[in-house]
């Protein structure tokens, strides 16, 4: 199952995605395997204009990664187990690129938190970024369902 020990935990930090992280760390411990944490964020937008007074966009991107680093870093060290801390830039749909970034790593599993946010309509519309993790994903998927919400 572990042959690569590694395992991939996507996070937007939120208490589904370290509840992932912790059930992770429980199977890393069990299978001698290291836990690589993902965050997948847009980049900024810039655009060029003399009309609009904004302070340097690149101070305020690097200020933004800064914060986003901190609160990885933060989720990462609720647990008492190595935990290597990834963050990557992409546009579009997240779930390409976790799925891209388990196939580069490589990643034996992938542990992700479902988040239950989006309306009915919604859902049968676009679906969810879990939904096309597991149907694209290159190798195993591990999804965890926050408490109370199995009846």
């Amino acid at each position: 199952m572990v042959k690569h020990k590694k395992i991939l935990v996507p996070t937007d930090c939120s208490k589904q995605s370290t509840e992932a992280l912790r059930r992770a760390g429980e199977l890393a411990k069990k299978f001698d395997a290291d836990v690589h944490l993902l965050y997948i964020s847009e980049p900024s937008v810039f655009f060029g204009t003399d009309m609009v007074s904004v302070p340097p966009l690149n101070e305020l991107d690097d200020e933004v990664k800064k914060a986003t680093l901190h609160r990885l870093k933060e989720q990462a060290q609720q647990f008492n187990f190595k935990i290597t801390v990834h963050m990557k830039e992409s546009i579009g749909d997240p779930s390409r690129s976790i799925c891209k970034f388990a196939r580069k790593l490589p990643a034996d599993l992938i542990v992700i938190g479902r988040h239950d946010e989006k309306s009915v309509v919604e859902h049968l519309l676009v679906g969810s970024t879990v939904e096309r993790i597991v149907a694209h994903a290159p190798c195993s998927v591990l999804v965890t369902i926050p408490h109370g919400l199995i009846e």
